[in-house]
């Protein structure tokens, strides 16, 4: 049985009436210049990208650190006869060509929120809907400013504009000296670091089998593309582009998240034009691993294209 809206509670943030403020001009200039550069490339093969479901809805769904495509499998037989899902391996993970791999610009977001629009240039995808896991969510958020009309509607799932502190008017979850001293354990002990982080971010949700699933995962990917994506991440601060985001967005948060706090989902849906909440009483940072059943119910329920 699929689980009841009493098991998610959804507050509904204002739309902002006052013109959005456009994205930082000279990020658009060089992902504009990038997107441009990118359009020469077969993205379709080098991001491998696969479709499922049987549904005329287009719905890209972008994975979050440490992961790839394969980690939206438990949620896959739930959404196929709704959707039609397009999943892809940012550079550096998964079964992503090597090749389309750039140290330089994939160590951060916006690197890889290029690759992703050109994308969906080459796939001639408009009014479609994004699905993204934590920085994915992010990724696909840059995306929408990058190819205006591309998405219809954004679905952010635990994601976070900011992860630093900055008391005492922003709590992102964590304090520089935490955030270092993670940094500096990915260094010293990459596999330390691993496990550390799975069983933190699944938190009461994870069994011994998901950390191990979700370590393996973080494992796979080389410490030299995770390194420096990761420092972007924890020190980034994406605050600045949210009121440009002109697209209605859903922030779906789980009640427990050790990685991003109530706080920071309440703060992105707070800011983002149309901007919405929906908190999913599950625990833990990986829904789509934990708890797919209800992550599918709030995703179909909550996330169609046809209530805007």
């Amino acid at each position: 049985m699929a689980p009841g809206p009493e098991r998610n509670q959804r507050r509904r943030c204002a739309t902002l009436k006052a013109t959005a403020t456009p994205p930082d001009p000279t990020m658009t200039r060089n992902l504009t210049r990038n997107l441009t550069r990118n359009l020469t490339r077969n993205l379709t093969q080098q991001l491998n990208v696969t479709r499922h479901g049987r549904g005329a809805i287009p719905v890209v769904m972008l994975h979050g650190f440490g992961c790839d495509q394969t980690v939206w499998s438990r949620l896959l037989p739930r959404l196929e006869a709704d959707y039609q899902l397009i999943l892809l391996d940012l550079p550096g993970f998964g079964a992503a060509d090597p090749a389309a791999f750039d140290p330089d610009r994939h160590g951060t977001p916006a690197g890889h929120a290029e690759d992703v629009a050109a994308l969906c240039e080459e796939l001639q995808l408009e009014g479609a809907m994004l699905v993204g896991h934590s920085i994915g969510g992010t990724i696909g958020m840059m995306a929408s400013l990058l190819r205006p009309g591309t998405f219809d509607k954004l679905g952010l799932i635990c994601s976070s504009a900011r992860y630093l502190d900055e008391p005492p008017h922003y709590r992102g979850g964590y304090s520089e000296a935490e955030l270092e001293g993670l940094m500096q354990l990915m260094e010293q002990n990459y596999l330390d670091w691993a496990g550390a982080l799975s069983t933190i971010a699944l938190g009461d949700a994870g069994t011994p089998s998901h950390r191990h699933d979700l370590q393996q995962r973080l494992l796979a990917v080389p410490p030299e593309v995770l390194r420096p994506l990761a420092r972007s991440i924890f020190f980034g601060d994406t605050r600045h582009l949210l009121p440009g985001v002109s697209v209605p967005s859903v922030v779906v948060q789980t009640a427990h998240d050790a990685i991003v706090p109530m706080e920071a989902a309440e703060y992105l849906a707070d800011h983002l034009p149309q901007g919405e909440l929906v908190v999913m009483q599950s625990a833990g940072h990986y829904p789509q691993l934990t708890d797919p059943e209800t992550l599918a119910w709030v995703l179909r329920g909550c996330l169609t294209l046809h209530d805007h």
